[in-house]
């Protein structure tokens, strides 16, 4: 084995270069969760949802639609 080989190299994320990338990436996420997640609940979540009880389901198919012509 050469002599570059055997020595140890310092990994550049070890360095302060590196630590101050994962704090700023770190960062980045949680800001990006923060938002999603005030987006969910003013946004999202209020939206009404359709009636799927079985009761529902049959008065839809029950009723005819109001374009359909009667005979």
């Amino acid at each position: 084995m050469s002599a570059a080989h055997t020595s140890k190299t310092r990994s550049w994320f070890r360095g302060r270069g590196g630590r101050r990338f994962a704090w700023e990436f770190a960062l980045i996420i949680v800001i990006k969760l923060i938002v999603l997640t005030l987006l969910w609940i003013f946004v999202i979540r209020p939206l009404p949802r359709a009636d799927t009880s079985p009761a529902a389901i049959e008065r839809h198919f029950s009723t005819p639609a109001a374009s359909e012509a009667p005979r």
